[in-house]
């Protein structure tokens, strides 16, 4: 059986364990919140980089003969012999 001491002091310290619970508890909280607003901008940017690249490609895959571009704006033409 416990004296009347031994309770009081689990008693304080399970206050104390909750406390710091808490505490982390809501460090925890900030933490995800400020997580959840970064991933929706990298989301956001990871939208607008991949139809960058998109726009990239096909401006790539056009040449003078599948375009109305002069033959002078080729870029990546290789002559065969």
């Amino acid at each position: 059986m416990l004296t009347v001491q031994q309770a009081v002091f689990t008693v304080e310290s399970l206050i104390s364990k909750v406390q710091q619970q808490k505490q982390l508890i809501h460090q925890l909280v900030q933490e995800n919140e400020h997580l959840r607003h970064e991933i929706k901008q990298l989301r956001k940017e990871n939208e607008q980089l991949k139809y960058r690249v998109q726009e990239l490609e096909a401006r790539t895959k056009k040449n003078s003969s599948n375009s109305h571009l002069p033959p002078s704006s080729d870029r990546f033409h290789t002559h065969s012999s």
